[in-house]
């Protein structure tokens, strides 16, 4: 595998292997991450860094659907239509892993999303 996707609010199998199907000819791999996980940092759950000891998270979903592309930094151009193909729409976030977020939870992700998501609504 070149690379892979983290799934992070997707709850059906359909949706999941859906993706699954369409990207892993690219040699895309793809993890759905379960809600529990989500005090984990970014790092982590991509297999990058070692686990810390963080308590499970109790908290409810993220708010929406967010795809996190590890290892695909070359190649977002090519992911972005497949993920479209594959029927995931704009209303879903996508981030880049990057030395930068990969410190940061799924949480704190999300909401960076979010925010940067409806200035842009804004500004259209």
């Amino acid at each position: 595998m070149e690379g892979n996707l983290l799934l992070f609010g997707f709850e059906e199998l359909e949706d999941i292997l859906r993706i699954s199907a369409t990207v892993s000819p690219a040699g895309i791999g793809v993890r759905a991450v379960g809600r529990e996980e989500y005090h984990q940092r970014l790092g982590v759950i991509a297999g990058l860094d070692p686990a810390g000891q963080v308590p499970t998270y109790q908290g409810g979903p993220l708010g929406g659907r967010m795809i996190v592309l590890c290892g695909l930094r070359q190649r977002v151009e090519e992911v972005l239509p497949l993920l479209r193909q594959a029927g995931v729409g704009p209303e879903c976030l996508k981030a880049v892993l990057t030395d930068h977020n990969r410190a940061w939870t799924p949480v704190q992700l999300f909401g960076e999303l979010r925010a940067e998501h409806h200035l842009m609504q804004k500004r259209r």
